[in-house]
């Protein structure tokens, strides 16, 4: 019933957010800005394809330590770049836009939160019961301790967002609507996204949320509402990991 619901608002939301309200950030993006985006997207695929068919990886504090490490590094990779290109951060990815609010990532949330569970519980019965979950939230339910979740809640919370869409929505999905266009941009950098976290289960998932985080980018024209729909999202998920840890399992 959810996913009905949610799929009789997509429908609305889908035109809703690509008439562009607020306007797109317009940014002239050329071939230097193309390569580095490529070069760091296709580092992630290259590091989830490494994982791929390989059990899990050991989580612990020295690499969860090491990501957010690796995700600063990338962030100041990419801005530090953009600057050098005379790229003005804040008016290439609308950062002083008021076109979003904690209302409208709100409601973007309750349109897409029960689609993306809904096929993401569809694709964990079908790849059986022995499919164990993301290495994070493994880690997560296995742990007790504050340190170790508080330094979860600062990857997926907070890192990963901030990273992620300043590559995949910020940098990748511009340059592929300057080039290709709307509709292709956004399933392009769609399967992207949900490719690089290599974990096949949650892949159809995170491709409906990616596509969510896409059309609020369009539809509120700041990268900050992306950044916000991602770390709700993930904040979501730690919460229910925490408390209603069969959910996640």
């Amino acid at each position: 019933m959810a996913a009905v619901i949610a799929v009789v608002f997509l429908r609305r939301a889908v035109p809703l957010a690509l008439s562009n309200p607020c306007g797109f950030p317009q940014a002239r993006w050329a071939w230097p800005e193309t390569a580095l985006t490529s070069g760091v997207v296709l580092f992630f695929l290259a590091m989830a394809a490494a994982s791929a068919g390989r059990p899990a990886g050991r989580v612990d504090l020295g690499s969860l330590g090491t990501s957010l490490v690796l995700y600063a590094a990338l962030v100041l990779l990419v801005a530090g770049f953009l600057v050098f290109r005379n790229f003005n951060i804040r008016e290439t990815f609308g950062l002083g836009a008021r076109g979003w609010s904690w209302r409208v990532i709100a409601g973007w949330l309750a349109m897409f939160l029960p689609l993306v569970y809904f096929v993401q519980s569809l694709t964990y019965v079908a790849s059986g019961p022995d499919q164990s979950p993301q290495a994070i939230v493994d880690f997560l339910l296995k742990s007790e301790g504050w340190q170790a979740r508080a330094a979860v809640f600062g990857i997926a919370v907070i890192a990963a967002p901030v990273t992620e869409e300043l590559i995949f929505r910020g940098c990748l999905y511009g340059i592929l609507r300057q080039s290709k266009g709307r509709l292709p941009a956004i399933v392009i950098s769609s399967v992207l996204f949900a490719l690089i976290h290599g974990h096949l289960p949650s892949l159809p998932g995170l491709l409906v949320l990616a596509v969510g985080l896409t059309l609020v980018y369009e539809r509120c024209g700041s990268l900050w509402a992306p950044i916000s729909m991602h770390a709700a999202f993930n904040g979501l998920t730690i919460v229910a990991a925490i408390f209603w840890p069969d959910l996640a399992k």
